[in-house]
């Protein structure tokens, strides 16, 4: 803005909203590599970029000149867009502020300090038992510095300035109240992330710029097991419930599980759980109402995961020089961003119903550097053409015959960048022996199988080349097809939904799985044709 502010109009908060986005934007990767309590919470900084960012999107559509409209729009986005224990944190920061903004016209000193008072005090609430060290002591102490200094600021910028600095020293202080972050010699991510929205903000009402984006930074060096819950799984959700029964449901999940947050309000719940009992709190879950937009993360792997980029970042710096490059076909953009974080070099939009042609897989075998070249089509059909990329490139060229994405999946598992182009071609063939694959689709037409009639738009599941289940119900089809594959065996299942089933309540499918005592992981694929595709190893 640049000349002394005053007072804050509802536009000026969509112009806030866009500075904070771009501040944790700036330093995501700082703050993702601060990520060690709980380590369970995935990327920190990537989680309050994306719950900023629906705060962005749901103000989009708010008044603009509107005080009451926009904070709606703010605090419902935050709460419908939150992300992992720091985001939901964050939303109750945004909940408490927008409580009191949206009854005035504008904003002053005083209405800011008391608004930022108010988000300290309702995100304290939302966590049942808080934790001194973390983004809730750095909301704390700027907010009580906001009212400390209100009457002797002459401007807004003046008194965010102050509060931003406060935020920085309570920052620092972390490591000394939580013993993890002074073990692995970091400060808080969730308050780095706070703090960069307070940086934001402030560069808005200075009109300063922020700066460049941070380069990726080495994972802070947390010793294995130091401050990770003992759980396996992470579940988040909204629940649709009566307010009436949120507090009983609240003390479920907490002899369920820890970090727990249940918070919102007019029916509308954003819901986070650390547990080993998945299907119970789906099920305690289901019982007080409806659930939508369930994400289910392995907190395990995921910690397991961060342990080896950290212990091996001679590795990572030999996977950057690679002497085997890797294609694959892929379609889906949740598929391809899991392949790309596998290590995939290259991927060609492709699949069921969309094979594409020699030339394309040409194309990208030569557009990579490598001399030595794994080609993955994960389509039976799609084989041939990978067969003749061999006959028309001067590269050596191995296929590794994946006739599904689970398939692609489990080569990639066994794909060794330190390992030769022979032995890779080796490990990651007998690796798809381990897979078996099934899939549910819509029929495009009335036919018949060995189940009976099947009607044009009946959901089918197939495996092994067969039709085993059908249905009118896209769960219950996908139900039979999980009990014949379950028949044979198997720990792990992955669950790769597809734009078919996006949105869907996939409770059921889970729980039959967690009774089965099948390791899930669930995937965000976004496949066309195949509304589920399930991989049994």
């Amino acid at each position: 803005m640049g000349d002394l502010v005053e007072r804050l109009r509802a536009g000026d908060l969509v112009g806030m909203v866009d500075a904070a986005i771009d501040a944790l934007r700036l330093h995501k990767e700082e703050i993702n590599a601060m990520n060690v309590f709980p380590v369970p919470d995935g990327d920190t900084g990537t989680n309050m970029l994306l719950t900023m960012q629906a705060v962005k999107e749901a103000v989009g559509g708010a008044d603009h000149q509107d005080m009451a409209s926009i904070c709606r729009a703010i605090s419902r986005g935050s709460l419908m867009g939150a992300r992992g224990n720091s985001g939901v944190v964050l939303s109750q920061i945004l909940k408490g502020m927008t409580e009191v903004m949206e009854g005035r016209e504008s904003l002053d000193v005083e209405a800011m300090a008391e608004a930022l008072s108010r988000g300290a005090e309702v995100a304290y609430r939302a966590v049942m038992k808080p934790v001194e060290g973390t983004i809730l002591t750095v909301v704390k102490a700027a907010s009580e510095e906001g009212k400390r200094i209100k009457d002797g600021c002459a401007s807004l910028e003046q008194w965010l300035s102050g509060v931003t600095r406060k935020a920085k020293e309570a920052l620092d202080q972390t490591p000394e109240l939580l013993p993890v972050l002074k073990e692995a010699g970091v400060v808080d991510a969730g308050g780095r992330g706070l703090l960069a929205i307070f940086e934001g903000f402030l560069a808005f009402l200075t009109g300063e710029e922020l700066g460049e984006i941070e380069e990726e930074v080495e994972q802070a060096g947390l010793p294995a097991g130091a401050g990770v819950e003992d759980f396996r799984y992470e579940a988040q959700f909204i629940l649709h419930c009566k307010d009436s029964r949120v507090e009983k449901f609240r003390e479920a999940l907490h002899r369920l599980g820890g970090s727990v947050l249940v918070v919102g309000g007019d029916k509308l719940y954003r819901v986070h759980v650390h547990t080993d009992q998945l299907g119970k709190v789906i099920e305690e879950a289901s019982r007080v109402g409806r659930l939508s937009d369930v994400e289910i993360t392995d907190l395990r792997e995921q910690v397991e995961e961060a342990g080896r980029r950290a212990a091996d970042a001679e590795v990572r710096a030999a996977a950057a020089e690679k002497q085997v490059g890797v294609v694959a076909v892929a379609v889906g953009e949740g598929i391809k961003e899991v392949l790309s974080s596998m290590g995939v070099d290259r991927i060609v939009n492709g699949g069921q119903s969309m094979n594409p042609s020699t030339a394309e897989l040409l194309e990208a075998v030569d557009a990579l550097p490598q001399d030595r070249v794994l080609l993955i089509p994960n389509n039976r059909n799609i084989i041939p053409a990978a067969e003749q990329t061999k006959a028309l490139t001067n590269k050596e060229v191995a296929v590794i015959p994946a006739t599904t994405i689970t398939e692609g999946f489990a080569a990639m598992v066994a794909f060794d960048p330190r390992a030769g182009w022979e032995e890779n071609r080796v490990r990651m063939t007998e690796a798809l022996k381990g897979v078996r694959t099934g899939a549910v689709t819509t029929a495009v037409r009335d036919s018949r199988c060995g189940l009976g009639k099947i009607k044009k738009g009946n959901y089918i599941g197939l495996y092994r080349g067969e039709i085993v289940s059908r249905s009118e119900d896209l769960e219950e089809a996908a139900l039979h097809l999980l009990r014949r594959m379950t028949e044979e065996g198997g720990e792990i299942v992955s669950v790769i939904v597809g734009e078919g089933a996006a949105g869907r309540d996939h409770r059921n499918i889970l729980r039959f799985l967690e009774e089965k005592g099948l390791e899930v992981e669930v995937i965000d694929g976004g496949q066309p044709v195949y509304h589920y595709i399930f991989g049994l190893e």
